[in-house]
């Protein structure tokens, strides 16, 4: 049957999934449990368990609630699973499309949809965005040397929003490390939108390629050698 697959980190796809429980079961990652929150004859899914055994949250479903672990959406007839329309694919696809990060925040969690253009299905429009913005992501988590403090950093602002809560014992650097590596950001453009947060987006620091993998400043005739490639 044909379904839109939903799974954490990863783009949503349509694929074609085979009716019996054991390859359900696979495709959600154990025991499966349903949710309907839509009016059309359609459900979600998703993981019986996924909360109680640790699995990643998902997506947040607007007016429902955030799912852990793999789901997908199907259609439904009768008391059986059945195939999406391929309107309804389409429709469904596009709605859980962007991979989403779930952190603490103040007293509860901070959504962020965001693209990872070497992602497996990611969409031609946001490599295509990432060239024109020179390698940049939306979003990237930073750190100040000598501070304890996670910053978020949105591409084209200035500024930053704090990130006051993060796992006891993790220092900051570890956290955005750990934020930054889901996002798929590398330490070069992890730099580069740290100046250009502070000094604005057209000075030459807010550029990943003057920085190694390291995110430390390459030197000048390196990098005029890749300039020049």
């Amino acid at each position: 049957m044909k379904v839109v697959m939903v799974e954490p980190g990863q783009y949503a796809r349509i694929e074609e999934l085979d009716t019996g429980l054991e390859s359900l079961q696979k495709a959600v990652g154990g025991l499966i449990d349903c949710a309907y929150p839509w009016k059309e004859m359609v459900c979600i899914v998703c993981n019986d368990e996924g909360l109680l055994n640790g699995m990643p949250l998902n997506r947040n479903v607007e007016n429902y609630q955030p799912i852990a672990g793999p789901f997908f959406v199907c259609g439904i007839e009768g008391e059986d699973f059945c195939s999406l329309t391929d309107e309804q694919a389409q429709r469904y696809q596009a709605m859980f499309l962007q991979p989403e990060l779930f952190i603490p925040y103040k007293d509860g969690l901070m959504q962020l949809k965001y693209d990872d253009p070497n992602l497996p299905g990611a969409p031609d429009a946001v490599r295509q965005e990432y060239r024109k913005r020179r390698n940049r992501p939306k979003l990237c988590f930073c750190t100040i040397p000598d501070r304890n403090m996670v910053m978020l950093v949105r591409y084209g602002r200035s500024g930053y929003w704090p990130i006051e809560r993060f796992p006891e014992g993790m220092r900051a650097e570890e956290y955005a490390d750990k934020l930054n590596q889901t996002l798929g950001v590398s330490k070069a453009q992890q730099t580069a939108m740290l100046y250009g947060s502070m000094f604005g987006w057209n000075v030459s620091a807010a550029i990943p390629d003057w920085y190694d993998e390291r995110g430390k400043p390459k030197s000048r005739e390196k990098l005029f050698s890749e300039l020049e490639r």
